[in-house]
């Protein structure tokens, strides 16, 4: 059984409007699951104490109190070799990702911005999107490390993915569940929908579409849907897990997808369709 867990930290001018992004964090749980273990990467990762750090800039303990000129070429992290540009967002990895990985984040991405043109919001923003290598972790990645203390490395340890702010918009998503690999950390699903999601709510949603997920997520909660379910934590979680059932499905082995949605509830499944356009 998949377990979740949220961590919010929301920009002070979304309180007013869109909501902005959090850290929202997909955790599993370590005793679920089972699958064939994932080619392992070409380097054996340093032990977490002697990682370089970004500093001062360019990770999420300072993504709130700092943005960069819109008007300056994007600086990543230079572990990040591998780039590729889809609609205006970046795709990044280091070498050790294949690119195999990184067409399929491509398609994901051209897929939800396929009918819709919310894609240029995000790229005024600077979006972009981290693929990680199988044997990294969150706090392995540059944008992440600022968080790295003993009681983050047992919260982190089981990450499927996360959306945040560093310089830009940021959303990560592993190698092995691109891949549709059993043993990844969200066990094969490519939850880049969900990431994308985020992203759609918190920078892209009109004021009066914003609050109307609110609403939506309240309804369904009154009418007693969602429980057990991540879409129940709150209206962030329950927009992103929406999506990621209108693209693909929440879960390949319950069958969640598009038609479960518009049948378990129209309201939200008749909002996204406005906004993805499909």
């Amino acid at each position: 059984m998949r377990k979740f867990l949220l961590a919010a930290l929301l920009p002070a001018g979304a309180l007013a409007l869109v909501g902005g992004m959090a850290l929202a964090v997909v955790l599993l749980d370590s005793s679920s699951g089972t699958g064939t273990p994932g080619e392992a990467a070409a380097s054996t990762p340093e032990p977490p104490g002697s990682l370089p750090r970004l500093a001062p800039e360019g990770n999420v303990c300072q993504g709130l109190l700092r943005r960069p000129d819109p008007s300056a070429p994007r600086v990543f992290a230079p572990e990040y070799t591998k780039r590729l540009d889809v609609a205006g967002l970046a795709i990044v990895a280091n070498q050790d990702v294949s690119d195999e990985a990184l067409e399929i984040a491509r398609q994901t991405i051209e897929r939800v911005f396929l009918n819709n043109d919310l894609e240029m919001s995000l790229a005024e923003e600077g979006a972009y999107v981290i693929v990680a290598a199988p044997d990294q972790g969150v706090l392995d990645l540059p944008e992440f490390r600022c968080l790295e203390n003993a009681r983050s490395q047992d919260y982190f340890s089981h990450v499927c993915g996360v959306a945040d702010r560093a310089d830009y918009p940021v959303v990560t998503v592993n190698e092995l569940d691109l891949l549709g690999d059993r043993s990844g950390p969200c066990r094969g699903l490519n939850i880049l929908f969900h990431e994308l999601g985020h992203l759609v709510q918190g920078w892209t949603l009109p004021q009066a579409d914003y609050f109307d997920v609110r609403q939506f997520f309240q309804d369904a909660r009154n009418a007693g849907k969602y429980e057990g379910d991540y879409a129940s934590t709150n209206a962030n979680e329950y927009f992103a897990e929406a999506t990621q059932s209108y693209f693909l499905d929440t879960d390949p082995r319950s069958g969640r997808g598009r038609a479960w949605l518009q049948q378990y509830d129209p309201a939200i499944y008749e909002l996204l369709a406005r906004v993805y356009g499909d």
